[in-house]
């Protein structure tokens, strides 16, 4: 059977995207998950980049916060799983507090909920100081961590 040259080309093409997915799926690997970063003017509900991880554990901690116009030294900070088809998974709120204590003071907050297999993680500034937009989350460095060992 002989194909038209208008099928064969498709063909060819298809041939061809298939080809250069399955090359992209085997040479492309998870780039690890470990992240640093700074917040900038958050109000309530701004959220971090996304990132992947397989594991079981995410880490997020603040270095030298501030709430700009806040009554009260702190920041809930909620972890989220990522779904594409389903509402996203709320992991669960860490209040952060010791980061308003000074330029070398850290807070910390721990994830050991997070599902098994690969997922797309991501936090979000859900109550800053008083909470109610009224104020603006700076924190000088943020440090995302997924491995536990640490």
């Amino acid at each position: 059977m002989q194909l038209s040259a208008s099928k064969a080309f498709r063909r060819k093409a298809a041939f061809t995207v298939t080809a250069a997915m399955a090359v992209v799926g085997f040479t492309a690997t998870t780039a690890s998950a470990n992240w640093s970063s700074y917040i900038s003017s958050w109000t309530d509900g701004e959220r971090s980049r996304e990132w992947t991880d397989s594991g079981t554990y995410s880490q997020v901690q603040f270095r030298s916060c501030f709430a700009q116009y806040g009554t009260s030294k702190q920041v809930v900070v909620k972890m989220w799983k990522i779904d594409t088809w389903t509402p996203n998974d709320d992991l669960g709120s860490k209040t952060f507090t010791n980061c308003f204590n000074g330029s070398s003071s850290w807070s910390n907050g721990e994830w050991t909920n997070v599902p098994t297999g690969e997922h797309t993680l991501q936090f979000e500034a859900d109550k800053i100081a008083q909470g109610g937009s009224c104020c603006l989350l700076n924190v000088a460095e943020v440090y995302v961590d997924t491995s536990q060992a640490d």
